[in-house]
């Protein structure tokens, strides 16, 4: 049995001898009226009154509106804090273009955007933080766009945006260190210091400084000692099993 379909071929037509089907009408064709021309200059515009004058604007009574701050322009922000005393504006030096050059030659040369982190390490060492002018001055070393710098700052919690105190305390809050007295030990840290934490913004804006601008606190995830929980950094320094009542004694280390 043959399987084989054949497909007519499609038959030319005689449009000559189609006809048309209209729509009825008493005289079996429909005249469609052509659109009358308006004569503008005598149209009616009706209000209500008389229509006002514009009157002139004195410019020296103009108010402005300042618009809110975009995303980026929070991100990037640095404002100032007491603890901006404690560091040197950032500047650029022969030895940090030095450090910074050193570090770029340790990548290939179409790659050299891999040293963004070497180099954002080498900033807040220097200059405690990393402020807009540093992000401009590593995304010109690197040959990529700022925004590109501010998504790695923002990223990483150890990269801070402000000025911290002379003495920075981070804090570990994971579950370990909460569950034995991290919060309790933050409470004792703002109370010794005079910090006030009401307005920290856990992600956006996490550090505190004291009025007198030489302490700072942040809460810090895992720091990896788990089992001598509460445990904080104070700048480097690492410290195991704070207990709250021992706040000053812990202070009293770097005030002596």
């Amino acid at each position: 049995m043959s399987t084989r379909i054949v497909v007519p071929s499609p038959r030319s037509i005689n449009r000559s001898q189609l006809s048309y089907i209209r729509p009825h009408s008493p005289s079996g064709n429909i005249e469609v009226p052509k659109p009358a021309k308006i004569d503008r200059d005598n149209l009616v515009y009706e209000s209500e009154g008389e229509i006002p004058k514009a009157r002139k604007i004195n410019l020296e009574h103009v108010h402005y509106l300042t618009p809110e701050p975009s995303v980026l322009e929070q991100n990037v922000h640095s404002p100032e804090t007491p603890g901006t005393e404690n560091f040197e504006p950032f500047a650029i030096s022969a030895d940090l273009e030095e450090k910074a050059n050193n570090r770029i030659a340790q990548y290939p040369a179409d790659q050299k955007r891999s040293a963004v982190l070497p180099l954002l390490h080498e900033v807040q060492h220097r200059f405690g933080f990393i402020s807009p002018e540093s992000i401009d001055w590593v995304a010109k070393k690197l040959d990529i766009a700022p925004i590109k710098v501010v998504e790695v700052v923002t990223f990483y919690p150890g990269f801070r945006q402000k000025a911290p105190g002379k003495l920075h305390f981070r804090v570990c809050r994971t579950l370990s260190c909460a569950m034995g007295g991290s919060y309790e030990l933050m409470a004792k840290l703002c109370e010794a210091t005079g910090i006030d934490r009401s307005s920290a913004d856990g992600h956006k804006d996490p550090i505190s400084v004291s009025p007198c601008g030489r302490y700072s606190v942040e809460y810090a995830e895992c720091l990896a000692s788990c089992g001598t929980a509460p445990v904080c950094l104070v700048n480097d320094d690492f410290h195991e099993g704070v207990a709250a009542d021992k706040v000053q004694d812990l202070i009293a280390q770097y005030n002596g």
